[in-house]
């Protein structure tokens, strides 16, 4: 199946359009070429004729995502490329409109002679998933003469927005995994660097997890409310280092509790314990879906009152860790929310 959409399915199924596709394992790369990029003066994009023209040529997304998905995508795409400033996009609505003259002149509508016919430099061949609150999109591109070049690209990005029936929105997030995967595919990690819009300024970014956070209390016991209730404290925690590195990071990509315990349920783990340090089996299947770094956390009782250490880390493929940046802060007040701006302070300078 090479088009979405269902009016026009019958005609579009080739033996030779399949034979185009390359199915490129997640999470890497495997590159021939690059997608030129052509440096040009913003907001000429509609008149360069030498610019990149893209056209996707299939839409295919998991099964709990909806099918709605593929309208986004047309106008998630437009904007990804658009903020960019030097491609030129052929929509669906002209893909579909050029694919049904053919088949009326009795020429069979492939993306090969759909993309010749609309002169697209690259067909862009696109996967769409989802993992807890995770958006995964990849893009495998086809171009060069007769499309037979290829190239890669994974873009990730949290789905941090609801509507009021908390339905997920898709579109502000599909627009970011677009465009981190494009930076995959131009080769080009600053190819959003001067985006109009300092919403659309997005660069490749490396996921993040937040793994655990001890609360240590045993050589001197404390009723400091932090102490009481490790489980539901420190998930607590865990989120409080979460919230406050989304915040203000762009180095990397937080990675929410929902979406780290999706990817060990995955494997059929379960019962994790957010206040003990994450063993090998753990940190390996982080590392299998790409996320490669993580903070670990404690919060210690001293006699003047707490200590909070945060250990930014690689995660190895074996499941060892290497220490990247530790900071230490002191707390010196018993209340929750003293907890929280002591931490929140110390996660920004650890990510710095």
């Amino acid at each position: 199946m090479i088009f979405t959409h269902k009016s026009i399915l019958p005609m579009l199924r080739l033996t030779y359009i399949l034979l185009l596709i390359i199915i490129v394992p997640a999470f890497s790369q495997q590159d021939t070429f690059k997608i030129n990029t052509f440096s040009v003066a913003p907001g000429s994009q509609k008149k360069d004729t030498s610019l990149a023209r893209i056209m996707i040529a299939e839409i295919i997304h998991g099964k709990d995502i909806p099918n709605s998905i593929i309208r986004k995508t047309d106008a998630a795409m437009a904007i990804a490329l658009g903020a960019a400033d030097k491609f030129i996009y052929v929509s669906l609505k002209e893909r579909d409109s050029i694919a049904k003259k053919l088949k009326d002149a009795n020429i069979e509508p492939t993306a090969f002679s759909v993309g010749q016919q609309l002169k697209a430099e690259a067909l862009f061949f696109l996967r769409v998933h989802k993992l807890g609150n995770l958006l995964r999109v990849e893009i495998s591109a086809r171009a060069g003469k007769d499309y037979n070049q290829s190239v890669s690209g994974i873009g990730l990005a949290m789905l941090r927005y609801r509507d009021s029936l908390g339905t997920i929105v898709y579109d502000p997030t599909l627009v970011e995994a677009l465009q981190r995967a494009m930076c995959q595919v131009t080769g080009d990690s600053s190819l959003y660097q001067k985006a109009d819009s300092p919403e659309y300024q997005v660069a490749p970014a490396e996921p993040l997890c937040f793994v655990s956070f001890q609360l240590e209390d045993t050589q001197i016991k404390s009723l400091w409310p932090i102490f009481q209730g490790k489980e539901v404290n420190s998930f607590y925690a865990l989120e409080v280092l979460f919230e406050a590195a989304t915040l203000q990071q762009k180095k990397y990509l937080p990675i929410d509790q929902v979406t780290r315990d999706s990817v060990y349920a995955l494997k059929g783990l379960r019962g994790t314990e957010n206040f003990n340090l994450p063993n090998k089996e753990e940190l390996s299947l982080l590392y299998s879906v790409g996320f490669a770094y993580c903070i670990n956390g404690k919060c210690k009782k001293t006699l003047e009152g707490a200590d909070i250490s945060l250990t930014l880390q690689q995660i190895k493929p074996d499941g060892t860790l290497i220490k990247v940046k530790k900071l230490t802060a002191g707390l010196s007040e018993d209340t929750l929310e003293a907890f929280k701006k002591t931490t929140t302070a110390l996660v920004k300078k650890l990510l710095q």
